[in-house]
């Protein structure tokens, strides 16, 4: 009950990022919270360009007079707003956490980020993700906080024939807008001795509310993932197949994203850069990483796929350096949290490179040209992100709303 996480929503302008649009948000959560909890101040983690927000909440909304102990890690830009010339305004007291130049935003600079005035902190090799969620970071910041250790820097995992409640709220990708009026249905997928996957039949589906929030219990069992079938009934957005790895025992929110038919903010870049998105008899990935970036030259990321008799049709390697796509306006090759793989040009192939889609290469989105059949029944693929593997069935993206065999499909890793 003392942790508030916050999602900015719909904060682009055209293409970039609105730094005053962020902290005009982030500033309005800070006095709900004021007001729930009777507080005069609150401590704050900031990562990446939520830094820039907060620092812009600072040096132009009054912000010191409410927050207490404010935390910077992986900072995106160069850390330069004042407040009367100060970049660390009293009464807060500052702590940054950066890496030694491991951090591909730092441009190979190990002094990027680091404030005077603060209490620097140096995380070698970790990157940009890391720097939020590696729990030796976690540790340096309950410290910063409460002056003590913490008592725990993991979570702990699940046991599976325990029953947990799961709570999850469905956003819009890419501009985190909640959305309503969407059936949830959580779908165990078991996974056999020989590798195979097997779908499941899905529990009772549950609708969002207003905030885009659902709630369920389910029973966790051995060799199990999940997948989440999202369905729209405005068709505003389209079908969705999110599969996730097992819960932990205390995950409080559960992040489902839908890709909208619409072409409106941060998502219009996504829907609309090509027609290979809504047509074709191929199936359309999406590989989220929550808490870790891609880093193309240590990480490794493989597609293996099988027809419905689960005999292997092909295996593609994508993170590696020859395939590594070229940077956009605010990715990087090594700072990639989501890449889109599809069939670009179409030929039911896969591509001999990365598309350089400046569409897709931004907000930390990357892609790459690979194939994946989506109209044969029972075709599955199975993601492997080092060691870690998801299995998933195959949708066709041109399917209508509430198609059996339409949608696109979205892996996450989440820890």
């Amino acid at each position: 009950n003392q942790l508030h996480a916050f999602d900015f929503t719909n904060y682009f302008t055209g293409t970039e990022a609105d730094v005053e649009k962020m902290a005009a948000q982030f500033g309005t959560r800070v006095d709900a919270v004021l007001g729930q909890t009777g507080e005069s101040r609150v401590d704050v983690v900031a990562h990446g360009s939520g830094v820039t927000a907060v620092q812009y909440y600072l040096a132009n909304m009054q912000g010191s007079s409410k927050l207490a102990h404010v935390v910077y890690t992986g900072g995106s830009y160069d850390l330069t707003l004042t407040v009367a010339g100060d970049i660390t305004p009293a009464p807060c007291e500052y702590l940054t956490i950066r890496s030694d130049g491991s951090d591909e935003l730092q441009n190979g600079n190990s002094s990027y980020g680091e404030l005077d005035g603060a209490t620097n902190e140096v995380m070698a090799g970790l990157d940009n993700i890391e720097l939020a969620t590696d729990p030796a970071v976690f540790e340096k910041i309950h410290a910063f906080f409460t002056g003590n250790a913490p008592a725990e820097n993991t979570l702990i995992a699940p046991v599976p024939g325990e029953t947990y409640t799961v709570s999850g709220r469905v956003i819009e990708f890419i501009d985190n807008t909640p959305i309503s009026g969407v059936y949830v249905t959580p779908i165990p997928i078991r996974t056999l001795s020989n590798g195979e996957i097997q779908r499941q039949i899905g529990g009772s589906p549950v609708e969002t509310d207003a905030q885009g929030r659902f709630t369920f219990d389910i029973t966790l069992s051995p060799d199990t993932h999940y997948e989440f079938r999202l369905q729209n009934i405005t068709g505003s957005h389209f079908d969705m197949h999110v599969y996730v790895q097992p819960f932990r025992e205390d995950v409080s929110t559960l992040r489902l994203r839908m890709v909208p038919r619409g072409t409106t903010g941060g998502s219009q870049i996504l829907t609309s850069f090509s027609s290979a998105m809504r047509t074709g008899d191929h199936a359309n990935f999406f590989v989220h990483t929550l808490n870790e970036a891609m880093q193309f030259a240590d990480d490794d990321l493989q597609l293996a796929r099988f027809d419905a008799a689960y005999d292997p049709i092909g295996t593609v390697s994508v993170l590696t350096q020859g395939n590594a796509p070229s940077a956009g306006v605010s990715a990087s090759a090594g700072n990639t949290f989501i890449l889109a793989l599809l069939d670009y040009d179409q030929n039911q192939q896969d591509g001999t490179g990365p598309i350089s889609a400046s569409g897709l290469n931004m907000y930390g989105i990357n892609s790459f040209d690979a194939y994946m059949a989506g109209k044969p029944s029972n075709q599955q693929t199975q993601v492997t992100f080092n060691g870690r593997t998801i299995g998933t069935q195959n949708f066709a993206s041109d399917g209508g709303i509430g198609a059996s065999n339409g949608g696109f499909t979205m892996v996450q890793f989440e820890y």
